[in-house]
């Protein structure tokens, strides 16, 4: 092939890339948001479809490890363009996990089903919203690879530990009264705690994104978090 062909090839691979990226991002936003409403309602229904909409998320997310290094071995990319390819095989893995924290709230549901509709701390849904605006504009930030925004988003994190952190002490505080059982205060925590990690990995995909604009490898939220 020319060289001129050759870079028609790999744009239209970049452009199908990213376009994946784009689809796995709408399924983990629509998968959170679906398993803390289900969690909220205790709607088992409704979990066992995030439950299974894992799968889908799974598959596109193989698909996007197949596309890179198919990419990758017809085109032997380099500079920019390595760094895209590498950084969406990376941002790929984020969302995989994104979609797992996702699943395990739903199983919750599945696992408390038949106890009564639980009164959920308003700290939670507010979580949620703040994540999906993270979720959001790290994608923005990755189409338009957009290192500053990028940076911006990643410091938004802040207040999703913020919150886990509030939602942490009423819980624990509730259930050493004896105003919630212990059952239902450590569903409630774990589904915080699932919140929490997964605006702990929309920060590591904003590291992503800067990586692919700029070539640097930077921790963009120096906060200790578990892995």
């Amino acid at each position: 092939m020319t060289n001129g062909t050759t870079r028609t090839a790999l744009d239209a691979d970049l452009v199908a890339v990213r376009d994946d990226i784009l689809r796995l991002g709408s399924l983990v936003y629509r998968a959170s948001q679906r398993a803390l409403e289900a969690f909220s309602k205790n709607d088992t229904a409704l979990a066992k479809q995030v439950i299974t909409g894992d799968d889908e998320l799974d598959e596109l997310h193989h698909h996007v490890e197949s596309m890179v290094a198919s990419t990758v071995a017809r085109q032997g990319p380099m500079a920019t363009d390595l760094r895209r390819l590498l950084a969406a095989l990376l941002i790929a893995n984020e969302l995989e996990r994104m979609g797992d924290h996702a699943e395990g709230i739903a199983k919750t549901v599945v696992r408390y089903t038949g106890q009564g509709r639980p009164t959920v701390p308003p700290l939670l849904p507010q979580m949620l919203e703040h994540i999906k605006k993270m979720l959001y504009e790290a994608m923005e930030a990755y189409v338009a690879e957009d290192a500053e925004k990028a940076a911006q988003v990643a410091r938004m994190d802040d207040r999703v530990d913020d919150m886990y952190n509030s939602l942490f002490q009423l819980v624990v505080g509730e259930m050493h009264r004896g105003d919630l059982s212990v059952e239902l205060g450590t569903y409630i925590l774990w589904a915080g705690h699932s919140l929490e990690r997964i605006g702990d990995r929309v920060t590591n995909i904003c590291e992503r994104v800067k990586y692919a604009s700029t070539g640097i490898i930077d921790d963009l939220n120096t906060k200790d978090d578990a892995a």
